[in-house]
C-alpha cells in the first residue's frame, strides 16, 4: 500500500503525541498493515525520534518505539470510528526533560500500576507511601559515634578548618580546633579508642552514609571531591596524615582526587585503587559480586587483594574484579557516571543489575516471577522520572512486565 510520505511523518507525529483521531487511526492501520516497503515506517519513526529527542537523552531506541507501533493492537485491527480524539492513554516521557512525547499502548497499564491502601495484622488500613525519586539524604557519623543528620536543602559538605556545607554554612557550631567546645570535634574524638574506624596509619575516621533514595557530596580535607551514590558509606579521617591518603567505599562513589605526591587510595571489601590525581568510578556493593573501577581521566592501579594482581587503567578503561580474577576491558566511560548527572544509563544490563539500581535510588523491594536468564536492558532514563512511568518505558522493549504491590515491583517475563 503507498502513502505519501509527508501524509504518513503527519499520521505518526500525531500518534506519538497521543493526538490522532480514530479516523487517522484507521488510515495509519492500514498502511501498517498493508505497507509496501516497511522500511519507510522505521526510516521516520527514526527521523521522529531523533527529532523529538534532539537536546535531550533518549529514554528508549527508536527501534524499540518501531516495534510498539506494529504491536498495538489498535494498528492490528480497525478501531471504532467516532468523530472524538483516539486516546492511546499510554505515554512515555522523555528522560531528563519537560518535553512529553505520548506513545499509544497504557490500556495495558490501565488499573495496573494503581498504588493501593494495604491491610496491617490486625486489619487496619495503612497508607502506602508514594514511590519518588530519591534526592539529598545523608548522614555523617564523627569518629566518636556521634550521629548528623545533614541538610536535605544542601548536597553536600566540605572539611576544612570549620565543617561546613558547600556553601558555606557550619554543619556544626564549633570550630574543628577549639577543643573545649560541646560540639564533638572529630579531632578529639580521634583520641578515643576506635579501632575498627580507623585507618591502617590509626588515623580516626568519619563516616560519610547514604540511604536508599539518598545520595551526597564531600570535599576532603586534601580537596579530594567525592560523590556518594545511593546505599553506600564513605570512611575517611578529618585529616590526612602519614605517607598516603586513604578511604573506605562501600556502594557507588565517583571520585575527582586532587593531585598530591602523596598517593591516595580507596579499599573496597576485595581490591584496593591507587592513584595520585584524577576522576573515576567505583562500584563495590555488598550485593553484587563484581567490583568496577571505570577510569574517566588520569591513571590508576588497581590491586586484586585476593591475588595481588595489579592492574594500570589507562582513560576509558575499566576493570571488573570478581574473587581472584580481573577482566580490563575498554568502555564508554559516561553509562558509568550517568547517575552523578541526574540519569540512569543502562548500556545493556541484566534485568537484575537495572532494578537493582532503581530500587536503591527508589528504596523499593524486587521480586521476580519467571525466567530472567536472557532478560537484557539499554537505554537512558532519568533518575527524577515518576517511577510508573520510568517501568513504562522498561517495558515497551518488550524484555519484562511489571506489577506494582505497596512497595514491591514485581519483575515478569
Amino acid at each position: 500500500m503507498y502513502m505519501d510520505s509527508s501524509r504518513l511523518r503527519a499520521l505518526l507525529k500525531k500518534y506519538m503525541e497521543d493526538d490522532i483521531t480514530a479516523q487517522e487511526l484507521r488510515e495509519l492501520s492500514q498502511y501498517v498493515q498493508h505497507a509496501d516497503d516497511p522500511q519507510v515506517l522505521e526510516q521516520l519513526v527514526d527521523d521522529l525520534w531523533k527529532e523529538q529527542d534532539a537536546h535531550i537523552p533518549r529514554a528508549i531506541p527508536s527501534s524499540a518505539l518501531y516495534q510498539t507501533i506494529l504491536r498495538h493492537p489498535g494498528l492490528q485491527a480497525d478501531p471504532p470510528v467516532s468523530g472524538r480524539k483516539y486516546r492511546s492513554m499510554t505515554w512515555l516521557r522523555i528522560a531528563g526533560a519537560a518535553a512529553v512525547v505520548l506513545i499509544s499502548a497504557a490500556l495495558f497499564w490501565y488499573g495496573r500500576l494503581a498504588v493501593k491502601p494495604q491491610a496491617d495484622d490486625v486489619g487496619n488500613t495503612v497508607a502506602i507511601a508514594a514511590i519518588v525519586p530519591g534526592g539529598n539524604k545523608a548522614t555523617l557519623t564523627l569518629a566518636s559515634g556521634q550521629v548528623i543528620n545533614l541538610s536535605e536543602a544542601q548536597n553536600g559538605i566540605v572539611l576544612g578548618e570549620r565543617l561546613t556545607y558547600i556553601d558555606g554554612s557550619g554543619v556544626l557550631e564549633a570550630d574543628f580546633s577549639n577543643r573545649r567546645s560541646s560540639i564533638v570535634d572529630p579531632l578529639a574524638a580521634g583520641q578515643q579508642d576506635h579501632r575498627d574506624d580507623r585507618t591502617s596509619d590509626g588515623a580516626p575516621l568519619m563516616l560519610l552514609t547514604t540511604p536508599n533514595g539518598g545520595t551526597y557530596q564531600v570535599t576532603l580535607s586534601d580537596g579530594t571531591k567525592v560523590w556518594l551514590n545511593s546505599a553506600s558509606i564513605l570512611r575517611y579521617p578529618p585529616k590526612f596524615s602519614g605517607p598516603q591518603r586513604e578511604v573506605e567505599l562501600e556502594g557507588e562513589a565517583f571520585f575527582e582526587v586532587a593531585p598530591k605526591k602523596i598517593p591516595f587510595f580507596v579499599k573496597t571489601r576485595n581490591q584496593v585503587v591507587k592513584v595520585l590525581g584524577t576522576q573515576f568510578n567505583i562500584t563495590s556493593y555488598p550485593d553484587e559480586v563484581e567490583i568496577k573501577t571505570t577510569l574517566v581521566t588520569g591513571a590508576v592501579e588497581v590491586i586484586n587483594s585476593k591475588s595481588n594482581a595489579i592492574s594500570r587503567l589507562s582513560p576509558g578503561k575499566q576493570s571488573i574484579v570478581k574473587g581472584q580474577r580481573t577482566e580490563i576491558k575498554d568502555v564508554e566511560t559516561e553509562p558509568y557516571i550517568a547517575w552523578k548527572k541526574g540519569y540512569f544509563a543502562f548500556p545493556d544490563e541484566h534485568i537484575s543489575r537495572v532494578m537493582n539500581t532503581i530500587a536503591r535510588w527508589y528504596d523499593i523491594e524486587v521480586e521476580y516471577q519467571g525466567d530472567m536468564t536472557h532478560k537484557y536492558f539499554g537505554g537512558t532514563l532519568s533518575r527524577f522520572e515518576d517511577f510508573e512511568t520510568l517501568l513504562q518505558t522498561i517495558e515497551l522493549t518488550g524484555s519484562v512486565r511489571f506489577k506494582i504491590e505497596g512497595r514491591r515491583v514485581i519483575v515478569m517475563t
